[in-house]
């Protein structure tokens, strides 16, 4: 597979392994970190002051998708040694990193520099890393106003779940998991990961299932890497053994597959195709790729669609969008105009972030790039973002400590984008024609806060209430009738309505 989530470091292996330790040797040397950290948290508990088993349990911490901050206790251990190696403050500058310890993981990288280290992409890394350390500590001063929703259990678990794509009016999600269902194991420890759907049903996920067999298989890795805005067309990504990755169109029919299309050779070169999109109008296909000739690393391109039907030769988008790193997962706006996209380079705050770009029509590309900011990017590899067509929600993968476990998937709340709104209305009666007042009253039955107050017009006793999707209590009082008491939802994503009519019919005491 071309793309990875788990990054891999370059590390000094130290040699020394006892007996006791075979299985945990066994599993690190296969890079099941996973099971490898398990064997070492257990071994530490028979001897907490092993370094060899200190070091690789660090490792093995910094190489699985958890909390990677917890690699800094056993580091600690072994930066009080009186002599320290070199790596281990370079591990311990990665560790401070993932815990916002910004200002010690400089000072960690800066004095791995000192020891004048032979490893040259070590030296490159660190560097780097200082980088981020101190782009971080300018986004983090200015955070942008979301909230995250973890979108449970009916599409997380326990294995990473990741790349989320949903159509524009949010009528389905599409993702990928690595989870322990048709799917073979690999010498990691992780399972090979499939394509899953689900839809929604009265505003809710319902429980995911595997996309069809047309794209998923047991032996090999299938992943989503693109979808354009209305879901009629996805950019599947299939892994093969003899050509090490192909990009696939897939075609849509009211959710399910028609047809797969294999992109031709100017998409699918000899090198690393990793993620695509294609825009609404199906006239221009961005995707990323490391063949030579670009700007370093993984570049970003654009192939026009031409009269007949066939796909130009790839542009690259230039040095405002690319960088001397690795940009992927482009994804473009419905009107065309934004195109976000993940970036190890300009601003980043730590591996990759996700930025947009607006396109330029004076200019004729796409030029200004913007960091999206924290808490959308953080230490992390933040690689996909899927923008919902009201532009207040998006999707992204994150590990997060509420989470299921590995990467989940979450969708953001922008909380300074206006919400869409429900109006509630219909006319209040009574069995018994009297004057007496009617109130009724709305609370949020989250926070038990009080939303808002209400009264039908005294005229021709209609009312009009106006809510954001959430779940709220209404009650309706009037002297000398029974009071009622209800628990209304107002839906969201494609099961958002703009109006509901409801009636209330008051009986007397």
């Amino acid at each position: 597979m071309k793309h990875k989530i788990i990054f891999v470091l370059l590390i000094l292996r130290l040699p020394l392994f006892s007996q006791d330790d075979f299985s945990a040797k066994k599993m690190f040397e296969d890079g099941n970190y996973i099971l490898a950290l398990n064997e070492y948290e257990l071994l530490l508990k028979t001897d907490s002051t092993n370094k060899e088993w200190l070091h690789h349990l660090a490792v093995c911490y910094l190489n699985t998708n958890g909390d990677k901050s917890r690699a800094v206790s056993p580091l600690e251990k072994l930066l009080l040694e009186v002599n320290v190696k070199s790596i281990n403050y370079y591990l311990m500058g990665r560790a401070y990193h993932y815990d916002y310890n910004f200002s010690s993981a400089i000072e960690n990288f800066k004095m791995f520099l000192r020891t004048n280290p032979i490893n040259k992409e070590l030296v490159n890394s660190a560097n780097e890393h200082i980088e981020y350390c101190s782009n971080a500590k300018e986004l983090m001063k200015y955070p942008v106003d979301i909230s995250f929703e973890n979108l449970g259990k009916n599409i997380n678990s326990s294995f990473d779940d990741y790349y989320p794509f949903v159509n524009n009016d949010e009528s389905y999600i599409q993702f990928n998991s690595k989870r322990n269902e048709f799917s073979v194991e690999e010498n990691s420890g992780q399972f090979k990961s499939n394509v899953y759907i689900s839809n929604v049903s009265l505003g809710k996920y319902q429980k995911a299932k595997l996309l069809s067999k047309k794209i998923n298989t047991e032996e090999e890795s299938e992943e989503i890497v693109g979808m354009n805005s209305s879901g009629s067309k996805s950019i599947i990504y299939k892994d093969d053994y003899l050509l090490g990755g192909e990009l696939y169109m897939a075609f849509y029919d009211n959710k399910s597959i028609t047809k797969i299309d294999k992109f031709d050779k100017s998409i699918n070169s000899k090198n690393a195709e990793i993620a695509a999109c294609i825009s609404d109008d199906n006239q221009k296909l961005f995707f990323a790729s490391d063949r030579p000739g670009g700007y370093g690393g993984v570049d970003l391109y654009l192939c026009q669609r031409l009269p007949n039907g066939k796909w130009s030769e790839p542009n690259n988008l230039g040095p405002y969008v690319n960088t001397y790193m690795d940009e992927d997962f482009p994804s473009i706006s419905s009107d065309g105009k934004t195109l976000y996209f993940s970036s190890k380079g300009h601003s980043s705050m730590g591996g990759y972030d996700i930025f947009k770009s607006k396109w330029d029509p004076i200019k004729s590309k796409f030029s200004y790039v913007q960091n999206m900011g924290f808490p959308i990017n953080t230490p992390e590899d933040n690689l996909n973002f899927r923008l919902a067509s009201d532009d207040r929600f998006a999707y992204v993968s994150a590990v997060r400590k509420e989470g299921f476990g590995g990467l989940d998937i979450y969708r953001i709340k922008f909380e300074s984008v206006e919400p869409k709104y429900t109006v509630i209305k219909g006319l209040v009666t009574k069995d018994v024609n009297t004057d007496s007042r009617v109130d009724i009253s709305i609370t949020d039955s989250e926070t038990y806060e009080i939303y808002g107050e209400y009264s039908p017009n005294d005229i021709n006793s209609r009312y009009i209430i106006i809510l954001p999707p959430g779940k709220y209590f209404i009650d309706i009082d009037a002297d000398g009738f029974n009071s009622i008491s209800e628990e209304i939802e107002i839906l969201d994503k494609i099961s958002f309505k703009s109006e509901i009519i409801k009636n209330i019919h008051l009986t007397s005491k």
